[in-house]
């Protein structure tokens, strides 16, 4: 692993640039590729009105949300804030916003800076919320949204903005010293909160405390937050559904015929009740140097620390309609099947009832340091540089499962599913009785999940005359990414649950025996370690050095008497890779090693067209990409030297790469008020799919020949069957977006904006299409805050709305279904304050009030996989500055 490293590159920059810096000049500002200016505000309309400015002056599409005041952002979860900006739609992991997408596009197409610098931050979630995140999305919910001041969503690109994203580049800054109005601030807020489910309290609280000098050439800020959270998530499940397992009893079929039709339908492969308790403990500390020694320079230290501590317990009690022989064993006493296939509720005896505990801890570490430095030249030469380095660590070093079954259970079970929920009846069965189950198997599944970037950059800007600026600039990236996982998995039988410890867990009315996973992997760590092996596919690493060079020009003149900025610019990017992981070879792991080299070239646009002081056309159009992600890139899988096959990721995939075109129109019809409508296109070359091609060289693998044995009849020299990932056909991303904003009768103001995608994107092959929508894509997305404000009071309701979207590839969908989605959200929050004085402010906030559920369904029938609850959370604070 690397960590805070100096490559040559980075010293060579800091070697010309540092000296530099110790001359005068005039006042130099940092490049807009990276740190921008933040003005901090004192209320709600200001941060909209400094927001609007920020959009307005600038060259591409870019909207921004702002703090209110020093440490008091307008959200609690920063994806949930982000999620206010037209064309941001976000996903949730116990109740709280975990990952965004842009425009239709994905976290995975999505690039995050923070203060400038990129990162990935990697959390863990229970396996129907994506688990832990193994790819390049970027979890929200590490970080406390106290921690920044600013969040900018860039959705047009810039030569001077670094690679690496089809859909946005989001920039998260945390505060400036010398923006600060007063020469000391301290700032302290103190909240409790409540959910309404889970019936549990948890502090909140966070701090910010910072000065200047007099001459405001040197400004110092610390911020740190803590927050604990228990949310209670709830509800029904059924994993799959399934027609593809024969029902052999039914006596409440008349006849063979109607068995038959039966076993056309679609049934629940395991219906259940989950209980899930999450714990959550979130801190956070930024700190911040600044300097100015002349007018002429600055530079900026930053550092960054979080720390997300949870534990989870998910409890289910279900009936296993799928495995084994169940279903050719159990006796279907009652059913009812819908129209569309459907076996909305099926009653049965001689099941076999399964109960599972399973306990995680999670821990994400996330640390930045960085420094940059800038300074004018000469009057018209500027220059920055930046170095810096990240690192996420995410460790889950307990996933323990407990697994105790009652077998050949003979009284009636019924579950009951439709399209409007789903309840289970296990009839006079005692569920909460331990004699009744036997303990069957111990799941252990530790494993961890680090990435880490070092970057740094070097820009120079030069003023040609009064209209025209020329930039250029060098950057370097070195990220690596590592993931582990290891299983143990020892069954058992004869031993009655009864010596198990354990207790009673309850839900919707039904009580069953729950075993603590604690004691049993105390009592049989022996077995546990006995059965501990690597789990193949998750042994990997990938390493990539991307070396960056890019030329702008900029301008700011007029045609036809109407004022026009703009750029015009190319980025010249090389990336260098190095997958590792491990493949079975005869059923031996073997370490596996590939590298892969390409370059991309990325012209891009920009031009604004002030019509009159109030209207902006803008038109923005470029070449972007997106790097393949990190589970792809995998060289690991098999090789078979006896049958000629081979499947594998492919270490040697190209990037996503796409064309992007963007066309605006802004009216600020006044200060604070703007109606805006923009059209987007991206035309994508190509999107990576799995495909198997026959007779393949081994060369064309890219795997080493020292891999292969000398037995066997397959080897470098013959033709193979290679499985593998592939850069296959592309397809089309449109639509648009409309934005309104306005205040009334000088306290009350609405913010709404609407978005349209529409995708089409090959799953399949050239030969075998398989054309849907973009995974994560939903077609329509909409948000409206109403709000009040005096100088007292201050009250905002807002509501966010995304559509239907593609949980999983169609290609990947199982069990005879046509495809997995999530179900759309409508989610309300109410959030209200009161000053007291120049120095106390009271607030109440009210989170998911219509506590909206979490519906994953699958096929077009709409069969339900989850229906989870959270809760409404509430907060009643205080905040305190002087």
């Amino acid at each position: 692993m690397k960590t805070f490293e100096l490559k040559p590159l980075t010293l060579a920059m800091a070697m010309i640039a540092v000296p530099a810096f110790a001359q005068e000049s005039t006042p130099s500002t940092l490049s807009d590729a990276g740190l921008e200016e933040i003005t901090v505000t004192g209320s709600y309309r200001d941060s909209l009105t400094n927001a609007l400015n920020q959009k307005r002056d600038a060259v591409g599409s870019k909207d921004s949300i702002l703090a209110e005041d020093i440490a008091d952002f307008p959200d609690l979860n920063l994806a949930e804030s982000l999620q206010r900006i037209p064309g941001v739609a976000i996903t949730r992991d116990a109740g709280e916003g975990r990952n965004i997408s842009v425009r239709g596009l994905g976290a995975q197409f999505t690039r995050v800076r923070i203060n400038g610098m990129e990162a990935i931050s990697t959390t863990g979630g229970a396996d129907s919320s994506g688990g832990a995140n193994r790819d390049r999305s970027f979890d929200f919910n590490t970080f406390a949204s106290e921690l920044f001041s600013n969040l900018t969503v860039h959705k047009t690109t810039a030569s001077e903005l670094d690679e690496g994203s089809l859909g946005a580049t989001v920039d998260l800054n945390t505060g400036r010293p010398l923006d600060m109005a007063d020469d000391f601030t301290f700032a302290a807020n103190m909240q409790y909160g409540y959910n309404s489910q889970s019936e549990e309290a948890n502090p909140r609280t966070s701090f910010l405390v910072g000065g200047k000098n007099e001459a405001e050439t040197f400004g110092w800020m610390a911020s740190y937050s803590y927050s604990d959270r228990n949310i209670l998530e709830q509800g029904f499940s059924t994993v799959r559904w399934t027609a593809s397992e024969q029902i052999v009893n039914c006596s409440a079929c008349a006849d063979d015929a109607e068995l038959a039709a039966l076993n056309e339908g679609f049934f629940p492969r395991i219906p259940r009740y989950g209980k899930f308790s999450h714990e959550q403990e979130r801190q956070g500390f930024t700190g911040t140097l600044q300097f100015r020694p002349t007018d002429r320079t600055e530079i900026l230290v930053d550092y960054l620390t979080s720390n997300f501590d949870a534990t989870r317990e998910e409890e289910f009690v279900s009936v296993s309609l799928k495995d084994g022989t169940n279903y050719k064993e159990y006796d279907v006493t009652d059913y009812t099947m819908d129209g569309n296939g459907t076996i909305t509720s099926m009653t049965v005896e001689n099941y076999d009832l399964r109960v599972e505990h399973r306990f995680d801890e999670l821990e994400t570490k996330f640390d930045q340091f960085s420094i940059r430095a800038s300074h004018d030249f000469t009057d018209r030469l500027r220059g920055d540089v930046l170095w810096g380095a990240s690192e996420s660590n995410f460790s889950n070093p307990m996933q323990t499962t407990a697994i105790v079954d009652a077998i050949n259970v003979q009284n009636s079970f019924t579950y009951n599913s439709t399209t409007s929920g789903g309840s289970i009846d296990f009839a006079d069965f005692d569920t909460s009785n331990p004699a009744n189950y036997q303990f069957v198997e111990l799941r252990h599944r530790p494993n961890s999940v680090d990435n880490t970037f070092d970057t740094a950059a070097f820009n120079l800007e030069f003023d040609l005359n009064d209209t025209m600026t020329l930039k250029g600039g060098v950057s370097q990236k070195s990220f690596e990414f590592d993931v582990e996982e290891m299983r143990a998995g020892p069954k058992f039988s004869g031993i009655s649950a009864s010596e198990l410890q354990g207790g009673s867990t309850s839900m919707g009315g039904i009580t069953w025996f729950s075993p603590d996973v604690d004691s049993t992997l105390a009592s049989y760590a022996g077995e546990v370690a006995a059965s501990m092996a690597p789990r193949a596919q998750d042994i990997r690493n990938v390493k990539e050095d991307s070396t960056g060079y890019y030329l702008q020009l900029g301008w700011n003149t007029e045609v036809a008497g109407m004022p026009l900025r703009g750029n015009v610019g190319v980025r010249q990017v090389t990336t260098e890779v190095e997958s590792n992981g491990l493949t079975d070879l005869g059923g031996e792991f073997v370490a596996v090693r590939a590298t892969n080299e390409y370059d991309d070239t990325l012209p891009s646009l920009n031009l604004a067209l002030d019509v009159n002081e109030d209207m902006v056309v803008r038109f923005s159009a470029s070449d972007v990409m997106a790097r393949p992600g990190l589970g792809n890139l995998t060289p690991g899988g098999k090789i078979d030297q006896f049958n000629g096959t081979i499947s594998y990721g492919n270490p040697k995939l190209d990037p996503f790469r796409a064309r992007a075109y963007d066309v605006s129109y802004e009216w600020y019809f006044n200060d604070d008020a703007v109606f805006a409508a923009a059209y987007f296109y991206k035309d994508i070359d190509s999107f990576i799919t799995r495909q198997t091609d026959s007779g393949l060289s081994w060369a064309e693998t890219g795997l080493d020949a020292s891999l292969l044995r000398d037995e066997g009849t397959y080897d470098e020299t013959t033709a193979w069957d290679v499985t593998r990932d592939v850069n296959g056909e592309g397809g089309e991303l449109s639509g648009i977006e409309l934005q309104y904003q306005q205040m009334f009768f000088d306290n009350y103001g609405l913010l709404l904006n609407y978005t349209y995608v529409d995708s089409e994107m090959n799953y399949g092959t050239t030969d075998e299409p398989m054309y849907d929508v973009l995974t994560g894509m939903s077609k329509n997305t909409y948000n409206a805050t109403v709000f009040y404000e005096n100088e007292d009071f201050s009250a905002r309701v807002s509501y966010a709305k995304r559509s239907d979207y593609l949980t999983q590839s169609p290609a990947a969908v199982r069990n005879g279904n046509d495809k997995e989605y999530t179900e759309g959200t409508a989610n309300i929050d109410f959030v209200a304050s009161y000053n007291l004085n120049d120095n106390w402010k009271l607030s109440f906030e009210g989170i998911n009030l219509t506590n909206e559920p979490n519906r994953q369904m699958i096929d077009t029938a709409g069969r339900i996989v989850v229906d989870h609850t959270t809760g409404r959370q509430y907060y009643v604070g205080a905040q305190y500055k002087f």
